[in-house]
């Protein structure tokens, strides 16, 4: 993963974790914020759905279990987001090192390890309640998303697919930033340049947490009723997500990391005092999103 900003394509999501997704609501927009969070369990649910096909029985314990999920995360990680925003608020008047955007992402995946951590025993019952017809039903999804993803990041020739990163990037730094002039420009040209970003590489640990997902939702559908085992094979697997078993994959995965971290810090040095003071803005509005959303 990068920081929000520099992230070299989509998320790479499974739908076990749209929960996850729907939660870790951190930098996004920041009028949508509110609307978004609040849909949060609705929009987690019907990725769900989307991806598995849930039965009426299913539907009322997932709608549940979001719900709870839901008002925890409000009550115990909202606090945190906004005080990590603070925290980042601080920091964007002066120049960032890579180090310390580094250090701001690794506070961000603590935060999101926090919410696995209460999702894992939902995703234990719901893998134990998954037909075989549903685990082939997710095989189709995961295909369908494959083709766009393909189309989108591997079947095209590297100068476009450099101008599309550029593109994206562009429009998130200016959503972050304001108006984008040439300086800064350049700046995110030659991040994308001297970026390291392999979307074979990229697709191949695409398809391989795919498959491993598939693997272990049919071992857990084989014994069901073994929640200690099937606990244990869910918890291999979102290790197995967060660092591939692919040594290679694993130092391909740390060098784009440090690359984001410094690009981060690269263009924000870029960024002129009305520039910087723009993301100041926009971040404190974000902060106080998560304060009013938590209540507090």
């Amino acid at each position: 993963m990068h920081p929000p900003l520099f992230s070299s394509s989509k998320p790479m999501r499974s739908a076990v974790l749209a929960a996850v997704v729907a939660c870790a609501l951190l930098l996004q927009g920041c009028s949508a914020v509110k609307l978004a969070y609040n849909q949060a369990p609705q929009l987690a649910y019907w990725q769900l759905n989307n991806y598995l096909g849930l039965s009426e029985t299913q539907t009322e314990r997932v709608r549940t279990e979001l719900g709870d999920l839901h008002q925890w995360h409000r009550d115990t990680m909202l606090p945190r987001h906004a005080e990590l925003l603070q925290k980042v608020q601080q920091q964007l008047p002066s120049d960032i090192t890579g180090d310390q955007a580094c250090s701001i992402y690794a506070e961000v995946r603590v935060q999101i390890d926090r919410v696995i951590d209460q999702i894992e025993p939902r995703l234990v019952w719901l893998a134990s309640q998954l037909t075989e017809a549903q685990i082939q039903n997710l095989e189709k999804k995961q295909a369908d998303s494959n083709a766009d993803w393909k189309k989108e990041w591997l079947d095209v020739p590297p100068q476009k697919l450099a101008e599309q990163r550029y593109k994206q990037l562009l429009s998130r730094a200016e959503g972050f930033y304001g108006t984008i002039d040439a300086p800064q420009k350049q700046a995110l040209r030659n991040f994308v340049v001297q970026s390291g970003f392999d979307p074979q590489r990229t697709y191949a640990e695409r398809l391989r947490r795919q498959k491993d997902l598939v693997q272990v939702l049919r071992q857990v559908a084989a014994q069901p009723a073994s929640q200690e085992r099937n606990r244990d094979l869910l918890r291999g697997y979102l290790a197995r997500f967060n660092a591939s078993p692919d040594a290679a994959y694993q130092r391909y995965a740390r060098q784009l990391v440090e690359e984001g971290c410094a690009g981060f810090a690269r263009v924000h040095s870029a960024m002129t005092a009305a520039q910087r003071a723009k993301a100041v803005q926009s971040v404190q509005g974000y902060a106080q999103d998560f304060w009013v959303l938590a209540g507090r």
